[in-house]
């Protein structure tokens, strides 16, 4: 193998970070036979995928769960979100102003009616 050169297999062990990035379920999925394999041995999958334990637990609670995507991070709710029809007036006196933050703030109060923070 070339050095300096990444690849998924290097001397016996996987590169989890290449698997992941070019798909992370079929990496996750990759621990998971490994393990299947090796009697379930965390050490080992962990030593060979070049990762930590904790992450092969990770993995291992994700199978559990039924379900090896991340999940999303996006907040359920937002109740403080500014409402879509203002958000719209805005973005449209920014376009025929060109104006920046605060003088905005102030165009908007002054002519639109608005009150931005």
């Amino acid at each position: 193998m070339k050095t300096g050169h990444r690849t998924i297999l290097n001397a016996g062990k996987i590169n989890y970070q290449v698997l992941r990035k070019i798909n992370l379920e079929a990496a996750r999925l990759a621990v998971i036979e490994y393990l299947s394999t090796n009697k379930g041995n965390i050490s080992d999958a962990a030593r060979t995928f070049g990762i930590q334990r904790t992450v092969v637990y990770d993995i291992l609670k994700k199978k559990k769960e039924g379900n090896l995507k991340d999940r999303s991070y996006t907040p359920l709710h937002s109740p403080y979100k500014t409402p879509a029809e203002i958000e719209d007036q805005v973005v449209e006196a920014k376009n025929q102003t060109h104006l920046g933050a605060k003088r905005l703030s102030v165009y908007l109060q002054k002519y639109k009616k608005i009150k931005v923070p």
